[in-house]
């Protein structure tokens, strides 16, 4: 006899994140797009650069990809880099450790047994 499969049971990874907005808003972030995690692998070793060098040259493309990332979440709440500075006052420090948790969120998910 076959097996069933339900869909409905299954509950893929989050990293939740709790933003500094007055509301403590909850957001679920799920595993990202194959593009959006290439794009993070290219472009990541070039922003540890940059912001060794020049931390106001590299801020926007930080903030941009984060909310990328941060808008794929199961809540499907779209997320822009001005929110993330303005809205969820999320500093420069806030968004490499927003970085480093997120890279282990990946590597956990992508070590995990199907």
């Amino acid at each position: 006899m076959a097996k069933t499969l339900d869909f409905n049971v299954i509950v893929p990874p989050t990293l939740p994140l709790v933003m500094r907005d007055p509301e403590r808003t909850k957001i679920d972030v799920v595993a990202p797009t194959e593009g959006l995690v290439e794009e993070l692998e290219a472009v990541a070793p070039a922003m540890k650069e940059s912001l060794e060098a020049d931390q106001k040259a590299a801020t926007p493309a930080i903030y941009d990809l984060a909310a990328r990332l941060i808008s794929c979440n199961q809540q499907g709440l779209a997320v822009t880099a001005e929110e993330l500075r303005d809205k969820y006052k999320l500093n420069l420090e806030a968004m490499i450790v927003f970085y480093n948790t997120y890279m282990d969120f990946l590597n956990e998910v992508a070590s995990a047994k199907n």
